[in-house]
């Protein structure tokens, strides 16, 4: 039997946040997804040590094309293209997430489609990404 968790995804295409029962493996994410390339970031840290990340298309803003995208209150760019929220346990083992769905519907802000421009910002300290969009008329 496969174990499932509770994911989240985000699509900014149509407008909705879902939560969704899955294995939530490499795979799946994907898959999910729909993209080859995967980037991920810290969403939600909690007490015990769970912590919420969010995987989305690595080549989703530096493709320069036309995507759907949104924003979260806590995210300094734009997020491209379908994320999925997965959670990992105190050992970094997957579990559920632990966001609550209403609270990132709540949260979201729907950009529709926009043309984003990477410019990257190489220092000393090491390298930035600077991404500014503008939005797509329909």
């Amino acid at each position: 039997m496969t174990k499932t968790h509770r994911v989240i995804l985000i699509d900014p295409e149509l407008r909705l946040v879902t939560e969704l029962e899955d294995e939530a493996t490499l795979d799946h994410i994907h898959k999910l997804v729909g993209a080859e390339t995967l980037s991920h970031f810290g969403l939600a840290t909690f007490e015990d040590g769970h912590k919420d990340f969010g995987w989305v298309d690595d080549g989703g803003l530096s493709r320069g094309l036309p995507i759907n995208a949104f924003l979260l209150p806590r995210a300094k760019d734009p997020i491209a293209g379908k994320c999925l929220i997965v959670g990992a346990n105190e050992r970094g083992e997957t579990a559920d997430c632990g966001i609550p769905v209403a609270l990132l519907r709540q949260d979201v802000t729907w950009l529709g489609k926009i043309l984003p421009e990477v410019v990257w910002d190489h220092t000393a300290q090491g390298s930035r990404a600077i991404v500014t969009y503008s939005r797509v008329k329909a």
